[in-house]
């Protein structure tokens, strides 16, 4: 272990300080070097980071709209920003006064580092927090690499270069596009409680939601831009109109040639979706009959029991918002609601009275938040009431 990683091992207070540093925009260089080879010692560092920064941009949030007095808290907050808006925006100035509410959290962080564990959570060791970036890419050569450890260059060939930086792993072209018969394909794996970015070789934009896997070529062909989805993807089609992109799915094929929709296609879900943002999209496949082209606002639903086909004008917004950290149902059943939050969240739902699957609720709260402000939604409607033991959810009958 480098020496200065050690050193902040054994003084889980200075760790704390810089990331406190960090977020107020006041880490010198050399700081910010040593914190980030910590960060990418391990996966463990890499999440611990991760979950502390984004806690306590939240907190710092909430602490600034309740914790000063109406009036004179916001007279003296106002006048501080005055004295020193000419040197730093408002944000860097309110996280400066929001690191030093980091200091505590220094006794967490060595509990942390010293258990070894994978998965903490900072408020309470009991919570299930929600998910964030995580993902595997696996190379032709069955090679594995955690995304979340390593960054930059990943590899460097003839005519291709893959490279990981934050949370999208793209893929340069710099050689001309390739003959059917030499395609190399990777894959990338997003576990469950795990989102990741994907930019293909075209240019294409590929978000991914929890369980979800893709599988692509390092190069498209000048014939056909086909990539393989099981899992729920977003995707923003770079357009060529000379050579069409397919998304194949275990149900079905999507056609496009330039557009965003959204495909949620899970191997443990009886209905496939396709959502259409802008543009258009054909739809092809034995269980589908004759193609069916969708427009913008549209969304085809296949139901793999019973072979119906429907498609129906939909609110896109409520299929999407996953990709921009969000939860939006309406009027959906609690099952279906539960199984997006086990992939999220990471965690499993039992059921001790089975008719509650059937309720219907609805809600819009964001998915960076724990788990437990969405029990609180489901638990003052009165109709459930949740227990948690550890990563399991146990549902009965409310009222």
């Amino acid at each position: 272990m480098d020496i200065n990683n050690k050193k902040l091992v054994d003084d889980p207070f200075l760790l704390a300080s810089w990331i406190a540093k960090s977020m107020a925009g006041e880490l010198s260089d050399e700081e910010l070097q040593l914190l980030d080879e910590w960060r990418m010692t391990s996966s463990r560092n890499h999440q611990l980071y991760d979950r502390i920064v984004s806690r306590e941009r939240r907190e710092a949030k909430r602490r600034h709209f309740t914790a000063f007095d109406k009036v004179s808290g916001w007279q003296g907050y106002s006048k501080k920003l005055k004295e020193t808006e000419k040197k730093v925006n408002r944000w860097r100035v309110f996280l400066r006064y929001a690191a030093i509410l980091l200091i505590p959290l220094s006794a967490t962080v060595y509990g942390v580092l010293r258990s070894g564990e994978e998965t903490v959570s900072l408020a309470d060791l009991n919570a299930i927090t929600p998910g964030g970036t995580r993902a595997e890419l696996v190379l032709p050569s069955g090679e594995v690499v955690d995304l979340v450890a390593k960054s930059g260059v990943i590899s460097r060939g003839e005519n291709t270069v893959i490279n990981n930086e934050g949370k999208t792993l793209s893929y340069k072209s710099i050689g001309n596009q390739a003959p059917m018969d030499s395609l190399r394909y990777n894959e990338v794996i997003v576990p469950k409680g795990g989102e990741y970015q994907l930019v293909l070789s075209d240019g294409t934009f590929v978000y991914l939601n929890s369980m979800t896997t893709v599988r692509f070529p390092e190069r498209f062909s000048d014939k056909c831009r086909e990539v393989e989805v099981c899992g729920e993807a977003f995707f923003e089609v770079a357009k060529d109109k000379h050579i069409p992109f397919i998304v194949k799915t275990g149900a079905y094929e999507i056609t496009v040639l330039g557009t965003k929709f959204n495909v949620s296609a899970y191997a443990d879900e009886y209905v496939t979706t396709t959502t259409l943002v802008e543009g258009a999209v054909s739809i092809s496949g034995k269980c589908i009959g004759e193609a069916r082209i969708l427009r913008p606002n549209e969304q085809l639903v296949l139901d793999q029991v019973s072979g119906d086909v429907e498609v129906k004008n939909v609110d896109v917004d409520y299929y999407t918002a996953w990709k921009d950290g969000m939860f939006r149902f309406r009027d959906v059943r609690l099952e279906e609601i539960m199984r997006v939050v086990e992939r999220w969240y990471d965690m499993t739902v039992v059921y001790e009275d089975e008719c509650v699957k059937d309720l219907h609720f609805g809600f819009n709260m964001s998915r960076l938040e724990t788990i437990e402000p969405l029990l609180n939604i489901f638990e003052l409607n009165g109709k459930i009431k949740i227990t948690k033991e550890g990563k399991v959810l146990k549902i009965k009958r409310g009222r």
